[in-house]
């Protein structure tokens, strides 16, 4: 759509209607002076249609109102769907808070005075709370997942039951431990599949080191009867690296083994200051904790490759549609899978080209700028 025009109304499309009644909007000037000006305009609403009916319209004051009310209730819906429905770019940590503020606005419409945008709240409210049961059997790792998010962690999850449920409610309680409870059970299992490749791992080193010093000494005790030196043997097997000593002093004293989880967990939530127009890189931030958090690292990099909409797959099949058509239906599947492909990767191209500069691009322009300014000031400054 260009900037600027209209676009037509679909009804097998919601979201065409909501992109019409918002354009139109702006356009609303333009339609009084139209009325105050053009006859024709006027006329065409005294015309009869077929079905011995006048036509509506011109547009009023109160259909203005009307359409302004049904535009910010489709919002809700509209900017929820471009977040869930997103299929390249991270959006698992996005859902749950989307369905919790469809949920809110909801309740709050279903109180409000228009009788229009009441009654189709409350419609929808219905449909709503019957799909989800008032969000007590949604799946809990779309909570889960939101957890995974340094800026949000449990302290999100905590406002949106108090939210939804009332604070201090049993309900909003409960599904908190029972969150607390997944979590850790989550944990505890992959901490023990981390532990037992960590565990093979230093089988595997151990091994190879052990291998290593066998060879390394015959090779020296070689050496030492070529050059006929006597080597204290007794001493050799009780001298230990520092290491290994001090490895020994810690079994002895014992080390406090720490649970990321909950270390994750008491640590404050990040608030990270991001210029505008520039979105927060959670995968770049497990990337820099993965040291840290090495098990949550694991956790987090399942959870947000979870497909939270059907659109991708969706997509794709629309796209092999429109590609397997009676005129070109004799493609072989590499064919296909090469052209579906090609195009993913076009569009990912214009979308790379324009996207928003990042820190580092904006501050190196500035200190080009400054080196611009000082360059030009010092030439003007010379006789």
């Amino acid at each position: 759509m260009t900037r600027g025009s209209l676009p037509l109304y679909v009804e097998t499309r919601w979201n065409f209607t909501y992109l019409m009644l918002k354009q139109d909007i702006k356009f609303r000037g333009r339609f009084d002076r139209m009325e105050s000006e053009d006859k024709l305009y006027n006329d065409h609403f005294l015309e009869i249609d077929n079905d011995n009916r006048k036509k509506i319209g011109p547009p009023s004051c109160n259909d203005w109102q009307s359409v302004q009310r049904m535009v910010n209730f489709l919002g809700i819906f509209y900017q929820s769907t471009l977040v869930v429905s997103a299929s390249t770019t991270l959006n698992a940590h996005k859902c749950y808070g989307e369905i919790v503020n469809i949920a809110s606005k909801l309740q709050l419409l279903c109180c409000s005075p228009g009788s229009e945008v009441k009654v189709k709240a409350e419609e929808m409210y219905l449909k709503f709370d019957k799909y989800w049961d008032r969000l007590k059997n949604i799946n809990k790792m779309l909570i889960i997942v939101t957890v995974f998010d340094p800026r949000k962690k449990m302290q999100f999850a905590t406002l949106c039951f108090e939210g939804l449920y009332g604070k201090e409610s049993s309900t909003s309680t409960v599904l908190g431990e029972t969150l607390l409870l997944i979590l850790r059970n989550m944990y505890n299992e992959y901490a023990e599949r981390y532990n037992q490749a960590n565990v093979q791992v230093q089988q595997a080193q151990a091994q190879t080191h052990a291998e290593t010093s066998s060879q390394n000494k015959s090779q020296n005790t070689q050496e030492t009867q070529d050059q006929s030196q006597d080597i204290d043997e007794e001493m050799l097997d009780g001298y230990n690296p520092v290491e290994q000593r001090y490895n020994t002093l810690l079994r002895e004293i014992g080390v406090r083994d720490t649970n990321e989880l909950e270390a994750y967990l008491r640590e404050a939530v990040e608030n990270p200051e991001v210029m505008m127009g520039i979105e927060f890189d959670i995968l770049s931030w497990w990337k820099v904790n993965c040291g840290k958090y090495p098990i949550l690292s694991e956790m987090a990099r399942d959870l947000f490759a979870m497909q939270i909409s059907s659109v991708a797959s969706e997509s794709a099949f629309s796209t092999s549609g429109r590609i397997i058509e009676p005129y070109k239906s004799c493609l072989t599947h590499y064919m296909v899978e090469v052209l579906m492909c090609t195009e993913q990767w076009l569009k990912q191209d214009i979308k790379v080209e324009s996207r928003v500069l990042t820190n580092a691009q904006i501050l190196a322009e500035v200190e080009y700028e400054d080196d611009l300014q000082r360059e030009f000031g010092a030439l003007n400054l010379d006789p």
